[in-house]
């Protein structure tokens, strides 16, 4: 059960980086300082960069935290789950992959280079621990094979991420549950092809 005390941080996490998004969204991310981030949360400057040391940071929200768990959740899987069936179950309990909010990440990112290059090692980062634990499960020449399996699952939940920003601004709303879930099975979908056919190559090539 969560403290008091670590409610309290968390709140006040989310006061800073919902106050921080807001700023982004109407004032541009070059425009918004440190100083303003801190007032409109009611916090101090010293607080914001406690809880957030750059604004790239606060645009990746928790995201390093989900990572951390999906490669705890990977190393620790039951014998007979296989990593892409992790990987899934981990998507299934990650809240705010996409949100509301993904089209102003998605433009940021555009924008801002620190922004892409924050997404990107986030992604590969997702990419490596996919790959190390496929290449576990695969044994010990699948080396090319995992990287080229983990590879087509980030392509595939980056599509999915596009998809859904699309559709945001399109429609003005955010997807719905069923709709996120049905873009996530896509893309394990499309892995898992990617894994069986990689698994039968090297079947007929023994």
């Amino acid at each position: 059960m969560v403290g008091l005390r670590e409610r309290k941080k968390l709140a006040t996490r989310r006061a800073i980086r919902d106050a921080a998004m807001t700023l982004f969204e109407e004032h541009g991310f070059a425009q918004t300082t440190f100083d303003r981030i801190a007032e409109a949360a009611d916090v101090s400057r010293a607080t914001v960069f406690a809880y957030f040391p750059t604004k790239e940071d606060i645009v990746a929200g928790e995201a390093d935290a989900a990572v951390a768990a999906l490669a705890a959740a990977l190393e620790e899987r039951p014998a007979g789950q296989g990593s892409i069936a992790t990987v899934r179950a981990w998507l299934g309990e990650l809240t705010g992959w996409i949100e509301p909010e993904l089209v102003l990440q998605l433009r940021l990112a555009r924008e801002v280079p620190g922004v892409a290059a924050r997404r990107l090692r986030l992604y590969r980062d997702v990419q490596d621990a996919v790959a190390n634990a496929l290449e576990i499960e695969l044994g010990p020449d699948a080396h090319l094979a995992a990287r080229l399996a983990a590879a087509s699952l980030i392509a595939a939940l980056g599509i999915a991420e596009e998809t859904a920003a699309d559709r945001m601004k399109d429609d003005g709303r955010a997807l719905s549950g069923d709709e996120i879930d049905a873009l996530f099975d896509d893309a394990v979908a499309f892995a898992e092809a990617g894994m069986a056919a990689i698994t039968e190559a090297r079947g007929e090539g023994s």
